[in-house]
């Protein structure tokens, strides 16, 4: 019998919860108010212009002036779906603000996001992975990468990273449906299309999408070219709704607000750091490195190597790899690869589920001694990203070789500076309730997978019935 509390659906729950819990209370950044900016304007004036700042407090440093008017740098599609959250916050304050209900709405949206990311990773992973392993993905994914510092602010990197994994997801699907698979594939042209609002870089992912498309249909012309179609129609609303937007701006659907902002003839102008730089920062560096912030990370490169030993999911790995290279060469070589003002490398969030879930692999393969070496891995990265979620997720960039957890977060925790919603309600009580939601991104995870996991392994040996084996009994095909 099909049980109500599903993996996937224990994911986003504890997700939710451990993200709700964490969200700053006090701070309102530039980028956050670029986005809160342009959300007043269009609910309460229909309009793209944010009008003049000194009417429009407080100015932003993502926001750029043309011919009068105040804009926002920003590619728009974070600011759009989070409306229906910040608007009615604004009606609430009755007046334009960055901060009270509207800075919880907007961080409460982001940390949906996450959540649902969270979830995602454990949809794709279930697929190739027994259900310990895909339960322990997704957890790993929520609590054990920069997701959880940056579900507690109103970035764009959560909301990237929902719809590239949602792209992905229905990617997938598409590719292993019999047919064309129109419906997963023009499914997976809105995510997509929606990815490239949210963040512009995401357009190098949509040639990557149509490629594995057409690889995993090349048998059957028609089937490719009804999975294509399909896949560029899902694309088109969003690409549309940009151009309508650059054009409502410029006159222009093909120039920019990020493109005008930096002062570019072109959008490629934006990228002018040395790529092995870049990419050395990224994944290597102690301020910046995905390694040092996700030492977990490292056995999805294991991961790897046992995925390509095989034939079943080549095709798919490679997928995987493109999807991630694809987001992270762009921005390795982007003018600011650091990202000014964060907490690892937030321009990379929506490249680290494909690097992460090949890391299942090894997981799948390992014994119960072992096993508590990746525990150990992923404890680390969740305690690290985790006191960081609390204390603050833009900790200011000191320097490539100066690590952010060290040298600013560690001070701040030890002195009772967090930023988080509750901080000033309970006191000198501030050591408890972090240690709780500490402890909820940490201990619980891990007691969860392994239970399911000991499960497993008593259905295995025969012990207890197959159809009881986890949370739910039901594999996703």
């Amino acid at each position: 019998m099909r049980q109500i509390l599903t993996p996937g659906l224990v994911v986003f729950a504890l997700a939710l919860l451990v993200f709700g819990l964490s969200v700053n209370g006090i701070w309102a950044t530039d980028h956050a108010t670029s986005f809160t900016q342009l959300d007043y304007a269009v609910w309460h004036s229909h309009s793209v212009a944010l009008g003049d700042a000194t009417k429009l407090p407080p100015w932003s440093v993502d926001d750029f002036t043309y011919k009068g008017q105040n804009y926002s740098a920003l590619a728009p599609g974070t600011a759009f779906l989070a409306l229906p959250f910040v608007g009615p916050a604004y009606d609430f304050a009755g007046y334009y603000t960055a901060y009270g209900p509207v800075l919880l709405a907007s961080e409460l949206f982001v940390s949906l996001m996450g959540a649902i990311s969270a979830y995602l990773v454990y949809k794709v992973a279930s697929s190739y992975f027994r259900r310990s392993t895909s339960l322990f993905l997704g957890f790993a994914f929520a609590f054990s990468t920069i997701c959880w510092p940056f579900a507690t602010y109103f970035f764009q990197s959560d909301v990237s990273v929902a719809f590239v994994l949602l792209a992905a997801y229905f990617g997938l699907r598409a590719a292993r449906s019999e047919g064309p698979g129109t419906a997963p594939s023009l499914i997976c042209g809105i995510a997509a299309g929606v990815a490239f609002t949210v963040d512009y870089i995401n357009a190098i992912l949509l040639p990557i999408f149509v490629l594995f498309l057409l690889a995993s249909k090349w048998k059957s012309k028609t089937s490719a070219a009804l999975a294509i179609g399909t896949f560029v129609l899902g694309v088109l609303p969003s690409l549309a709704g940009i151009g309508a937007y650059n054009y409502a701006i410029f006159g222009n659907p093909l120039s920019t607000t990020e493109q005008n902002f930096l002062g570019k003839s072109s959008v490629f102008g934006a990228f002018t750091t040395p790529i092995l730089n870049g990419i050395t920062l990224d994944l290597f560096s102690v301020s910046r490195g995905l390694f040092f912030f996700t030492p977990l990370l490292a056995l999805g490169v294991v991961g790897y190597i046992y995925a390509f030993k095989g034939k079943a999911h080549r095709l798919e790995m490679l997928f995987f790899i493109a999807l991630f290279l694809g987001i992270l060469l762009p921005y390795s070589a982007w003018y600011d690869p650091t990202g000014g003002d964060a907490f690892g490398p937030r321009f990379l969030l929506a490249a680290i589920p494909f690097l992460l879930l090949p890391a299942g692999y090894v997981v799948d393969r390992v014994g119960s001694r072992t096993m508590w070496g990746v525990y150990a891995l992923f404890l680390v990265g969740a305690l690290v990203n985790g006191v960081a979620a609390i204390v603050s997720a833009i900790p200011p960039d000191m320097g490539a070789d100066v690590s952010p957890f060290f040298n600013f977060i560690l001070p701040r925790l030890t002195s009772g500076n967090l930023d988080t919603w509750w901080v000033g309600n309970v006191g000198a009580y501030w050591p408890l309730v972090s240690a709780l939601v500490i402890s909820l991104g940490t201990v619980v995870p891990v007691a969860l997978v392994i239970f399911v996991r000991r499960r497993e392994g008593k259905a295995q040996s025969g012990a207890e019935p197959v159809e009881n084996l986890s949370i739910n009994a039901e594999r996703p095909s």
